[in-house]
């Protein structure tokens, strides 16, 4: 059940609970990538109103970006609505739920509802995997494991191909279909219910895979029959230990580990077709 709504105030960091930003378009969308991380929520005709502890941010997290803003901000009367779930913007995608604001002209956006598949927010794994995507092809993609379908409606929106989405979980899948059609991209997004095992090698065989999945998940995948070969890979959801495990056995597939990147205890790693 939703919180109710609250009313202005100021936290002990000093941040009020819901403030207006002013500037033109070009420099609210200049600072975007700042302003979504301070959780916006309407647009008016000079600027931005932002709610930063509406998606449940840390107040000092918060202190620091309002301290990093280079516009003119004040305290804004009015209720803050509940939100599910922090916006970000990473890999150049802009991702909210439905009761944020829109992105500003010229940003794509994802919009995901609510619910229980992993991915909604600013896990270490999805972050990095959103800032990897230019390191892959273009090209037919498979996100295995979608979990709440980020990854997928990410590729879609951003033109790099259509995109299968494969999740176990049920709540997983209904959530990825419902943030799809939310975000515009059912016709480029289909979201199947399956064990990664299960798949056939022409899911895999010449698409780029992104699989931000745990290790028993990563060993499905490549246990896979027929020894599918994909064009791309994009790995995460893995310590370095697996890390390095998961991606020797694509090695000896003929791949070759082109960049990885490390975020506390967690690792992301992009492999291409040598």
């Amino acid at each position: 059940m939703l919180e109710p709504a609250v009313t202005v105030g100021e936290s002990t960091s000093g941040v009020p609970s819901r403030i207006a930003v002013r500037g033109d378009a070009g420099d609210i969308a200049a600072a975007f990538p700042v302003l979504a991380g301070l959780e916006p929520i309407a647009w008016i005709p000079d600027g931005l109103v932002l709610a930063p502890f509406a998606g449940g941010r840390d107040q000092g997290e918060q202190a620091a970006r309002l301290s990093a803003l280079d516009l003119p901000w004040q305290p804004e009367p009015g209720p803050s609505p509940p939100l599910p779930f922090p916006a970000a913007v990473g890999g150049g995608v802009y991702r909210r739920s439905p009761g944020h604001a829109p992105a500003p002209a010229g940003l794509p956006e994802i919009v995901l509802v609510a619910g229980e598949g992993f991915g909604l927010a600013e896990h270490p794994t999805t972050g990095m995997c959103l800032d990897l995507l230019p390191a892959l092809p273009d090209g037919h993609a498979l996100d295995a494991g979608c979990g709440s379908g980020t990854l997928a409606l990410a590729w879609a929106r951003l033109g790099r191909g259509a995109v299968v989405a494969v999740d176990l979980d049920p709540r997983a899948v209904a959530q990825a279909r419902e943030s799809a059609w939310a975000s515009g991209l059912d016709a480029g997004v289909t979201v199947r219910r399956g064990a990664l095992g299960a798949l056939t090698a022409g899911a895999i065989d010449g698409r780029v895979v992104m699989a931000n999945a745990p290790l028993p998940a990563q060993l499905d995948l490549l246990g896979v029959a027929g020894d599918p070969v994909p064009t791309a890979l994009l790995l995460s959801g893995l310590q370095p230990d697996a890390m390095d495990e998961v991606t020797a056995a694509w090695l000896q597939r003929g791949l070759r580990e082109v960049r990885r990147e490390g975020m506390g205890r967690w690792q992301a790693a992009v492999l291409v077709t040598a």
